[in-house]
């Protein structure tokens, strides 16, 4: 990354011209708009029509819808599109990978344990199970399945990680605000399974090849689902999922009907 612009320093009204004119000078060969924002529309005119080239039905991913448009874009550039490779990966630093190693030591980790790191945070409340839903699963993990469980999350997510840690009868462990986006990445790597939502981290875990498991309420997990080697998602089948919206006109039957049992098997299923 050469240069990274915040939207939000230019301001608005008046000032938004001059970020216009300033993405204009760019003369840049490639947009890739993961907000689905008008950024695009003020690219170069002519080349306006590769970016809004209608992406073909069968693409329904949104990596593979981005990564889709993006050679399109690069058509002219490169001659020809080769085939669309859908396995990202992210590359983890060997500092990243100490720091991993620090923190699991740090916290006398047993590495003959089965790790398991839990992401219960998601940007939007309709995605989000329950705390006490997520304590009692990571106890039976520790009880039954001999597994060391390991919270992690945003800064400003450390209530809701506190919360489930009190709610437990077991000890488990904090990673909130303690790691970088590599670092995560690195602390991934080294888990028997990832336990996420409908968030960053089920990309992230992904990128790493880590086994995913994801629970999934409004959103459609064939758009935004896992993608790695070894993953399962688990969905209630209800006449108003998915509907992607932010506002439940329901009672959140689609994570409510989600339980412990169900999710702890399916855990135990891939930690084989």
């Amino acid at each position: 990354v050469r240069q990274l612009i915040q939207i939000e320093s230019f301001g608005v009204g008046i000032s938004r011209l001059r970020m216009a004119l300033w993405l204009w000078a760019l003369n840049r060969d490639l947009v890739i708009d993961l907000r689905q924002t008008i950024l695009p529309l003020l690219w170069r005119p002519w080349r306006i029509l590769r970016y809004f080239w209608p992406i073909p039905r069968q693409v329904v991913h949104m990596k593979d819808r981005h990564l889709w448009r993006m050679h399109r874009q690069l058509l002219p550039l490169i001659h020809r599109v080769e085939a669309v490779d859908a396995r990202l990966s992210i590359h983890v630093p060997p500092e990243a990978a100490s720091h991993a190693e620090r923190q699991l030591s740090r916290w006398n980790v047993n590495p003959r344990k089965r790790l398991v790191l839990v992401c219960a945070g998601a940007r939007g409340h309709t995605r989000r199970w329950y705390p006490d839903r997520f304590a009692a699963l990571a106890d039976r993990l520790i009880e039954e399945a001999d597994a060391e469980v390991l919270f992690t999350g945003e800064p400003d997510e450390g209530g809701l990680i506190e919360e489930i840690l009190n709610a437990m009868r077991h000890r488990a462990y904090s990673a909130v605000g303690l790691t970088t986006v590599t670092q995560l990445a690195a602390l991934m790597q080294r888990m028997k399974l990832v336990i996420v939502q409908d968030s960053g981290p089920l990309h992230l875990a992904s990128a790493v090849n880590a086994p995913v498991l994801a629970l999934f309420g409004p959103s459609d997990p064939r758009k935004f689902g896992p993608s790695g080697a070894r993953h399962r998602v688990i969905q209630r089948r209800l006449f108003c999922v998915p509907c992607e919206v932010a506002q439940c006109r329901f009672h959140h039957e689609c994570m409510r009907f989600i339980h412990v049992d169900e999710v702890y098997q399916a855990a135990r299923e891939l930690l084989q």
